[in-house]
């Protein structure tokens, strides 16, 4: 590959007004300071001090969601946990003056720091106003916040503010509710949750201001309860939640505009979506994007996977019957829909194969789609182990153990061609941080990682045994990643998709590297460097015990 240096790389790139934002003091008692990006030398500015960063969490959380940064997702990078919005800004939590106040902080897409909500501390211990997790919108232009003290606030993250309140917070929910933090799932026009003032029920709030709550309860039976966790569309237009006596529980659905609908399947015990941290984020109740299919599952003596069309028009189809897989089949992993049709890992534990599932006016069909263990039905359990999924160019990435090796396959969920890529990995797969939908990707395998561009699924660039790659960072026009050199030295490596390279300057320190969306580059560690169109310089920031970039891509 060609070499360019860095100011031809820079050559002819605009620079727009950004801003770079450091957090930088002690660990407990930080300082969120911004700078110009234009002039970095040229005064700071305080947002907060003595800020102490702490874990974060969102609700409604699976593990399909960590390698899809076209929606919220919860990143955790040199120990720094945020809620990454797609539209480029981020989420932190944070705690300052000893738990004075608790809130949350936002970082612009152009590098802003904000103060999203906060709340002082409660009591003479100060504990915590707020629940230990949020909900945030798949777009990332809302979030919603329970409160210890009842009800539950949303606020705006795309930079304006509710007109009712003149600020970014409104309440969705009056301070008489009790409102369950698991049970926040909000979508990207309404918010659904469940709470209680004398009764538990289940409401909703569209994400308009001035709207009101919506209450879209069933009617309620004396030994009757909710399952506090429900599925969601994208849109969050459509809910779907469990009700009714233990285990023998209905699955209904709400609209804000048609209220609760109970849905076809006889009474039961089914299983909530297990989202993460307390679950182990494999949904076993699934909405696809439009709301037309829900996969759930029915676990009363084993689990019986099962597909539903939302509209009535075709028949459910019993994923799991007999018929279709030998009795005592049930486990399923990495369930994902494209469009109406569902692609997911049924089998034993450790012993599975995908497959694709569709409804139809006469049954549905279930399709073996590597067939492992067999084509013919009744399918038999495989021999993969699936642990992780991710789109990449059109395609479904998969990581599997087979015969004890970690392996990469790739599959059309279309077509159900599969094509096996790579054996031997080390770990599964990791997607590049940025505002792109084709993250490139980067593999480790036992014989040196290897770079492949999100766009078309190419192999890009390969490393030898013993000089692992860094995550993939994406800036509007370039990317980068880092080589950790046998030393220990890291080395910056910038590239363009059509092949030409430009590399850094080595060293041991580095803890950092950042692109910015006005195409500069910042290097953090024993010194700041900025690299722009307009030249280098060295940002002087004071000694600290702890400093880090919170703006730009790659936190």
């Amino acid at each position: 590959m060609l070499i360019r240096t860095l100011p031809l790389l820079f050559a002819a790139l605009p620079l727009a007004a950004q801003t770079l934002t450091f957090a930088e003091g002690a660990p407990a008692a930080l300082t969120i300071v911004s700078v110009a990006e234009s002039d970095p030398n040229g005064g700071d500015t305080v947002v907060l001090s003595g800020l102490e960063l702490l874990p974060i969490e969102m609700t409604c959380r699976t593990l399909a969601q960590e390698a899809d940064p076209t929606r919220s997702r919860l990143v955790d990078r040199n120990g720094l946990p945020r809620i990454e919005l797609p539209g480029g800004g981020r989420l932190f939590r944070y705690r300052r003056n000893a738990g004075q106040f608790y809130g949350f902080l936002r970082i612009a897409a152009d590098g802003g720091a904000h103060v999203v909500f906060e709340r002082a501390g409660v009591g003479a211990l100060l504990e915590d106003p707020f629940f230990d997790r949020i909900g945030v919108s798949p777009d990332g232009r809302h979030a919603a916040f329970a409160l210890q003290s009842g009800g539950l606030r949303v606020a705006r993250l795309d930079g304006t503010v509710w007109p009712s309140t003149g600020t970014v917070v409104r309440a969705a929910a009056p301070s008489n509710l009790e409102v369950l933090p698991l049970s926040v799932s909000i979508g990207n026009d309404v918010v659904w949750f469940q709470a209680d003032d004398a009764t538990l029920r289940v409401y909703g709030c569209a994400l308009t201001d001035g709207a009101p709550v919506v209450d879209v309860s069933p009617t309620l039976q004396g030994n009757g309860d909710f399952k506090d966790q429900m599925a969601i569309t994208p849109d969050g237009q459509r809910v779907v939640f469990l009700y009714g006596p233990t285990n023998l529980q209905r699955v209904y659905t709400a609209t804000l505009a048609g209220g609760p609908v109970q849905l076809p399947p006889p009474p039961g015990k089914y299983e909530e979506p297990n989202y993460l941290p307390e679950d182990a984020g494999e949904p076993a109740m699934l909405l696809n994007d439009t709301g037309t299919r829900l996969f759930f599952v029915e676990g009363l003596v084993r689990d019986e996977l099962q597909m539903l069309d939302m509209t009535g028009a075709l028949p459910t189809l019993a994923i799991t019957e007999s018929s279709i897989f030998q009795p005592y089949i049930g486990s399923h992993i990495l369930p994902k829909f494209f469009g109406d049709k569902l692609t997911v890992a049924i089998g034993d534990p450790a012993a599975m194969d995908w497959f694709r599932a569709e409804l139809s006016a006469v049954g549905g069909q279930v399709v073996n789609l590597t067939g492992t263990g067999s084509l013919v039905q009744p399918f038999p359990s495989g021999t993969l182990s699936p642990v992780h999924s991710m789109r990449v160019a059109g395609a479904l990435v998969l990581s599997e153990f087979d015969a004890g090796t970690l392996k990469l396959r790739a599959m059309d969920p279309t077509s159900g061609a599969t094509l096996l890529q790579l054996a031997d990995l080390v770990e599964p797969p990791l997607p590049g941080d940025g505002r792109v939908q084709g993250a490139d990707v980067v593999v480790r395998a036992t014989d040196g990682d290897r770079l492949y561009l999100g766009d078309s699924g190419l192999l890009f660039a390969a490393a030898p045994p013993g000089y692992p790659l860094g995550p993939v960072l994406h800036g509007p026009l370039f990317s980068a990643t880092s080589v950790v050199l046998p030393g220990g030295e890291r080395l910056p490596v910038f590239y363009l998709a059509d092949g030409f390279v430009a590399f850094g300057s080595a060293e041991t320190a580095l803890q950092q590297i950042v692109l910015t969306p006005a195409n500069g580059i910042v290097l953090v560690g024993n010194s700041v460097r900025y690299a722009s169109p307009t030249g280098n310089v060295t940002v002087n920031r004071p000694t600290v015990a702890v400093r880090w970039l919170l703006s730009g891509i790659g936190v």
